[in-house]
């Protein structure tokens, strides 16, 4: 039998974590997927799946079985005291989830922010990358002087030099952290640039508020930077590094990557990562600029923020 009720949003974020919070046998994205495609997080934990195909349908029983009222009530709980501290919830069910991470097949079903997240930063280009810190700078304070909204990690010096030069120039930037919101150290030495970012921008985790950094998360936060962006520059790394592995994981969900023509040359990863399209070498910062401002602006859709 279907239960029928009275749906409030923050009941409905609730939910929404109470769900993510029991997915253990599948993926976070594809508790994600099923969510926003029934709708509804609380019909979900009411019985209601229709719509939904019987392995969707599965994984919401399986879901909804381990979900309590106390789950619900711990995760209203939640809600309220990170919104006592400044940090707000968006879940996959509402409006001012991203669009650009909506498009990805990867996206996560909630995201903690300080700070706002804007319309306008559905033209977001991340910028990853290892040791190169002059050319990332460079890239974001090219970036951000025409009007885009940079993303980046904050989890290296190199990270923490995008998002100043972003903001230098008069930019935007979205801020990804490899833990929690509340999990100690997960700043390190970067506090006063999360500072800056959540004061004039949006800091972002896609993490429980106590989640201390891993390998895991660090995997997963290179996954969130790329999703809130229409496309992305890599700036350097090697072979099997960070950025190579970043690079092939957002041409698997359709999105572009730049690349300069230094990495183009130096490493035969990139070409091979390429060779069924997806990757466009830039001269310099200024060509970057250009060809980011016409990509994301034709893919730009006013429902995707």
């Amino acid at each position: 039998m279907v239960m029928t009720m009275t749906i409030a949003p923050a009941d409905e974020q609730a939910a929404v974590l109470a769900l993510t919070k029991t997915t253990c046998t599948q993926p976070g994205h594809h508790t994600a997927r099923i969510i926003a495609a029934a709708g509804s997080a609380l019909k979900l934990i009411a019985g209601d799946d229709v719509g939904l195909d019987e392995t969707d349908r599965a994984h919401a029983a399986d879901l909804r079985s381990h979900v309590s009222v106390e789950d619900l009530d711990q995760a209203r709980d939640l809600i309220t005291t990170m919104r006592a501290v400044g940090v707000s919830l968006v879940t996959v069910l509402d409006d001012t989830y991203p669009g650009n991470m909506l498009w990805a097949n990867n996206h996560q079903p909630f995201l903690w922010v300080r700070g706002q997240m804007l319309p306008e930063d559905h033209r977001a280009v991340a910028v990853v990358g290892e040791r190169d810190s002059d050319r990332a700078v460079a890239a974001a304070h090219a970036l951000a002087e025409a009007g885009l909204t940079v993303a980046a990690p904050l989890r290296t010096a190199l990270d923490a030099a995008v998002h100043e030069a972003a903001l230098a120039a008069g930019g935007r930037t979205l801020g990804v952290l490899t833990g929690g919101m509340a999990a100690p150290d997960v700043l390190g030495p970067y506090a006063n640039v999360a500072r800056q970012i959540g004061e004039r921008a949006a800091l972002v985790s896609p993490f429980w508020p106590d989640t201390a950094p891993t390998d895991q998360t660090i995997a997963q936060e290179h996954m969130v930077t790329c999703g809130l962006a229409a496309t992305v520059y890599i700036t350097d790394g090697g072979d099997g590094g960070s950025s190579h592995r970043c690079t092939e994981m957002v041409l698997k969900t359709g999105k572009h990557v730049f690349v300069p023509q230094r990495l183009h040359q130096e490493h035969a990863w990139v070409a091979q990562a390429g060779f069924r399209g997806g990757i466009t070498v830039v001269q310099d910062t200024d060509d970057l600029s250009k060809q980011a401002v016409n990509l994301v602006d034709m893919c730009s859709q006013t429902t995707m923020f």
